[in-house]
């Protein structure tokens, strides 16, 4: 489903992505690895098109779309979370998940202003797909609160609820179980892992939390200084000796 070829992009002198090479295929969950700094975000945003790389290819279903912007890509099937939350702090959960479908409305504006009955009729249809979503993610409580006070962990699953919202083939998840603990963790990939099997999903993550990468995902790929360190299951990378050194230090590893 995407194919990443040689990604390379410099911001000025500093080369951040470097030969960049992975793929995912249909109804994988696969995982990117590697310290801060390592270049994590920059492919995603390259990927989805916030960043245009200096060298290398993106493709989608075999298709080009390097050079596609993000509302393109959205619109062709690939959803995103961001490592900082990005939604709306003083609408509610619900209205948030309204916000996230605005490009599926299915009326024109006008139908909007007058209140016709199509667009009062697609408004229910979008009210019911947004608390399908809250259920699905067991946030059904939070629907009619404002998100401005809510827990970070809340708000990470919140986000990963927007960017279901716009149906996508091919989901990128940054630092899902960022602000969660070790049980939310837990939880989070039983929901991921249930997002495959129901939705039929397809998902890139960037992670750091250990036991869920081993828990979902089918491969994985670790970066550090912009270039792919190692790559392989879940087991083999965790354990494999530059990986250990790049996370803790080879100070640490030797001592």
């Amino acid at each position: 489903m995407l194919e990443i070829r040689d990604l390379t992009i410099r911001f000025g002198g500093l080369t951040a992505i470097d030969g960049l090479s992975l793929k995912v295929d249909e109804w994988e969950i696969v995982g990117l690895m590697g310290p801060n700094g390592a270049g994590k975000t920059t492919a995603f945003n390259c990927i989805t098109g916030f960043y245009k790389p200096t060298r290398g290819h993106v493709l989608y279903h075999g298709r080009d779309v390097t050079r596609v912007p993000p509302h393109r890509k959205a619109a062709m099937g690939i959803g995103r979370t961001f490592q900082n939350v990005g939604m709306v702090k003083s609408e509610t959960a619900l209205e948030n998940l309204l916000t996230a479908q605005h490009t599926k409305a299915g009326y024109a504006a006008l139908h909007g202003i007058v209140g016709s009955g199509v667009a009062r009729t697609r408004e229910k249809d979008l009210v019911a797909h947004a608390e399908a979503i809250l259920d699905l993610l067991g946030l059904s409580d939070i629907r009619d609160r404002r998100i401005g006070g809510l827990p970070y962990g809340t708000l990470k699953l919140l986000e990963l609820g927007c960017a279901l919202a716009t149906d996508p083939e091919l989901l990128l998840l940054d630092e899902p179980s960022s602000g969660m603990g070790p049980e939310e963790s837990d939880e989070l990939g039983d929901r991921l892992l249930a997002l495959r099997r129901e939705l039929g999903v397809t998902m890139l993550l960037i992670e750091h939390h250990v036991p869920l990468v081993t828990a979902v995902c089918d491969y994985v790929y670790v970066l550090n200084f912009g270039k792919l360190l190692a790559e392989g299951d879940a087991e083999h990378v965790r354990n494999h000796p530059e990986v250990v050194a790049a996370y803790l230090g080879t100070e640490a590893v030797a001592g």
